[in-house]
């Protein structure tokens, strides 16, 4: 499968890579690691996601260059990165168009199988890679790249963000292999840790410590909290100040799953979830309510919106 990918890149003059919308450290980094390389062997190649990319991911090379549209007559290959099902692409009737047609898309990924490996001309997955970065590499190497101090760092960036810092239950001794070659390779891990761990804005402190002031607990070990949209407002906050709370609510001993509910201003709910117990499978809780994502870190989207009671309980209003 491997050989097919790198000789369909190989072959390509114009290449669309896709990410997944609400876009994360994997998918943007291991994103701009395949585009570096295409660029770098002369060829077009397009960065799009449906949404913004948050600010703290703004220290990685070219990640400027992403952007929210694209016209898909102009493409020989699209290569989907990180997007675990055709809805998370943001596009999902473009690329069931374009797979029909051109038969020419590639589904880069480390999610369980699902909707897109059925669309997907190609499919270069496997679930028991902690990151997409880990794919991607394997994947420059097999169009015998050089990996430099830029990629390696991108690469690294899509480690760490998707086994938390490595500490997740993810991070095997296959991630520290390759993270041990990153580095050797110039990857900059200080400058990752410093811009997507150590550094977070006062709006965000201030939008956390409201989720942990709200925060209640079940005797079964579940801890769940909420931010709402006048929160947002309040503290003067944007959406992606409010990434990385969820996994403040996991930290609290004895926690079995640990669910943040999010406001959002089209009127949705968003819910991330996370756990470390080996018997918790979060990935199936999302699913049963249309979501996705891994064992260990998952979420949905339901129509709705949260809302006080005259007793002060909060309650979610599902449309």
């Amino acid at each position: 499968m491997l050989k097919r990918v790198t000789a369909w890149l190989g072959q390509a003059t114009s290449v669309l890579i896709i990410f997944h919308e609400s876009p994360d450290g994997d998918g943007i980094a291991s994103s701009l690691a395949l585009a570096h390389v295409l660029w770098g062997q002369g060829k077009k190649v397009s960065l799009v996601c449906r949404d913004p990319v948050p600010a703290v991911f703004n220290f990685l090379p070219k990640v400027d260059a992403i952007t929210t549209d694209f016209i898909v007559a102009d493409y020989d290959v699209i290569c989907t990165v990180d997007c675990g099902d055709a809805k998370r692409t943001g596009f999902p009737e473009r690329i069931r168009k374009f797979a029909r047609t051109k038969k020419r898309l590639i589904n880069i990924d480390h999610h369980l199988k699902n909707d897109l490996h059925k669309i997907a001309n190609i499919n270069l997955v496997d679930s028991r890679a902690a990151a997409s970065a880990e794919l991607v590499y394997e994947v420059i190497k097999g169009l015998g790249v050089r990996i430099d101090k830029r990629i390696a760092t991108l690469l690294l960036t899509g480690l760490f963000t998707d086994t938390g810092g490595f500490q997740h239950s993810n991070t095997t001794p296959r991630v520290f292999k390759l993270a041990a070659e990153l580095l050797a390779r110039g990857g900059q891990l200080r400058k990752v840790s410093k811009n997507v761990a150590s550094s977070k804005p006062l709006t965000a402190l201030q939008l956390w410590g409201i989720a942990l002031e709200r925060l209640w607990r079940t005797e079964s070990g579940i801890v769940a909290s909420l931010i709402t949209q006048d929160d947002l407002r309040r503290v003067g906050a944007s959406a992606d100040d409010i990434a990385g709370a969820v996994n403040i609510l996991n930290s609290i001993p004895q926690t079995k799953l640990a669910i943040l509910l999010q406001e959002e201003a089209n009127g949705k709910i968003k819910a991330s979830l996370r756990t470390e117990e080996a018997g918790v499978n979060v990935a199936a809780l999302a699913a049963y309510f249309g979501g996705g994502g891994h064992r260990k870190a998952a979420g949905f989207t339901v129509d709705g919106k949260l809302a006080r009671s005259s007793g002060g309980a909060w309650r979610i209003a599902l449309s």
